[in-house]
């Protein structure tokens, strides 16, 4: 008999305890709303993170001549992303950075980027996770240029 005692206080103990974070989860959720510190702090770890992925359109050329191009930021590509402003507004973020990034070395069209856009973010919550993400992106002022392949990259070899 001392076996189903075990598995009956075992599982109140684990009911109990879902309960308890289940309340903790609903108080943190209202707490978001009113300001407290239950939402999570938007850092420069945080964006350098999260920019990942994340497109821009409409970059024109810095020449001037040429087309707009679009960009996505890939986690491999070299960026040096400076934060201009931040604004925070309880589970709303609008974040001005300056990025300079450029393609991969092997990529087809070897390009530079650099200049200010204005990222727009929203906290995600989930059933346990909560998370800054990137909800729009605008073009201030970014520009490319592309960069000619060095001599010995274009012949086959």
């Amino acid at each position: 008999m001392a076996r189903p005692l075990r598995f009956i206080s075992l599982f109140s103990v684990t009911i109990l305890l879902w309960a308890s974070f289940g309340c903790g989860s609903q108080r943190g959720s209202s707490d978001q709303t009113s300001g407290s510190q239950a939402v999570p702090e938007l850092t420069k770890q945080v964006i350098d993170e999260r920019i990942n992925d994340t497109g821009v359109w409409d970059i024109p050329p810095e020449s001037g001549t040429g087309e707009p191009i679009s960009w996505r930021f890939d986690e491999d590509e070299p960026k040096e992303i400076v934060v201009v402003d931040q604004q925070i507004d309880g589970t709303k973020a609008t974040i001005i950075l300056d990025i300079k990034t450029q393609s991969s070395p092997r990529a087809s069209n070897l390009r530079v980027l650099s200049g200010r856009i204005r990222t727009e973010w929203r906290m995600q919550t989930g059933w346990v996770l909560r998370r800054w993400e990137i909800v729009d992106t605008e073009n201030i002022s970014m520009k490319y240029r592309d960069v000619p392949k060095p001599a010995n990259q274009n012949s086959n070899r």
